[in-house]
């Protein structure tokens, strides 16, 4: 094979492995952590999250849970997450929400993360089926650096001053 015509074979190739290793985040196009042998995952837990959100860009957004967390080869172990922010987006049935996030483990060690959520509600009623999905990084403490997703499904209740969140199966992992 003549050398350019194998230069070109490599860097076609080396165009598509890198194609492929890119998936979508909330921001847009970015490396897609499961794709990636730089990326593992460091903390996986399981729960529940209530948020309470004012349905206006700018409203307040704010929430507690109770989480199980595992560390790769680690015990379980509980922990407690707080989140306070604000809400960004949304519309008539999705709310988007900013919040720094608080986990506090049962060893007393903490992680802060800031999370971008996006609650959406099966229907304009008062009540019903919701879910969400959040992406974000892990600030300071234990986990410092990692990247964050959640996904949760549960209810919606809407009342006179917002809707409350109750995503009762709840997902969380953060991977470095």
């Amino acid at each position: 094979m003549h050398p350019a015509a194998a230069r070109r074979l490599i860097a076609g190739a080396v165009t598509v492995a890198g194609f492929f290793s890119l998936s979508l985040t909330a921001d847009g196009v970015g490396p897609a952590a499961a794709d990636s042998p730089e990326y593992a995952t460091v903390l996986r837990c399981s729960g529940q999250l209530d948020m309470e959100v004012v349905d206006v860009p700018g409203g307040r957004a704010s929430g507690r849970g109770k989480l199980l967390c595992t560390e790769p080869g680690g015990p379980e172990q509980g922990a407690d997450i707080i989140a306070s922010g604000t809400v960004t987006g949304g519309g008539e049935l999705v709310t988007e929400t900013r919040t720094s996030d608080t986990i506090t483990f049962e060893t007393g060690k903490k992680s802060h993360l800031t999370m971008d959520r996006r609650f959406a509600r099966a229907s304009s009623g008062v009540s019903g089926p919701a879910d969400s999905v959040g992406n974000g990084l892990a600030d300071s403490g234990e986990f410092a650096g990692a990247r964050t997703h959640d996904e949760g499904t549960g209810t919606f209740v809407t009342g006179v001053t917002g809707t409350t969140y109750s995503m009762d199966r709840l997902t969380l992992t953060l991977d470095r």
